[in-house]
């Protein structure tokens, strides 16, 4: 089993070669190139192509069920119950305000998925796989430093995909999207910049 520091050095290898990646794909985007699709491990639609399977931690952006309960009960004399029922109200009115705010609409995480880039849909394998069509994409916001990405379709709850080659990934879709690698109003990091300039 590995150890804490093997694990960490892993995922540092791992960090530096996603980055190299974006921008080494910057490079050959800014030659003219177009993307190049792999051998796909999924059965294509027609005219799809796939570009690349990456793994990536998710968060979901969106609201929970929680419940909370009153469960105080209270008899005697009329003081002491007018007493109890008191402390009960405030009890529930503080669990009540508990449950509220942890059902509050928020990035939840979703866990460690397989993805896979292609140039109509990206797949996430939950449970099952999911696809996610570029069609129905309402806004992407990038966030390379942070080695993430933020995906809003129409009809979904919004994702966070994060991970080491989620900037790749990023890239890539917007590459097929709008024929550019980044999304309008959006730069790559200045220091990819200089990385493929050099």
């Amino acid at each position: 089993m590995p150890t804490r520091k093997q694990i960490q050095q892993h995922e540092a290898e791992q960090a530096v070669a996603g980055w190299q990646s974006m921008t080494l794909l910057l490079e050959h985007l800014r030659a003219g190139r177009r993307l190049t699709p792999v051998t796909p491990t999924i059965m294509c639609r027609a005219g799809e192509e796939q570009y690349g399977a990456l793994p990536v931690d998710t968060q979901i952006y969106c609201g929970a069920d929680v419940e909370y309960s009153s469960s105080m009960y209270a008899s005697g004399g009329l003081l002491f119950t007018a007493a109890s029922l008191a402390a009960s109200a405030a009890i529930n009115s503080s669990n009540r305000r508990r449950a509220e705010a942890a059902a509050a609409p928020r990035w939840r995480h979703g866990g460690r998925f397989h993805a896979i880039v292609t140039n109509q849909r990206l797949l996430l394998m939950t449970d099952q796989w999911t696809s996610y069509h570029y069609n129905a994409l309402l806004l992407i916001q990038p966030n390379p430093l942070d080695y993430s990405v933020e995906l809003h379709f129409e009809g979904a709850y919004p994702i966070r995909l994060r991970g080491p080659w989620v900037p790749w990934a990023t890239v890539t879709i917007c590459k097929t999207l709008f024929d550019a690698p980044w999304p309008p109003g959006f730069q790559p990091p200045a220091h990819a910049l200089q990385l493929t300039a050099g």
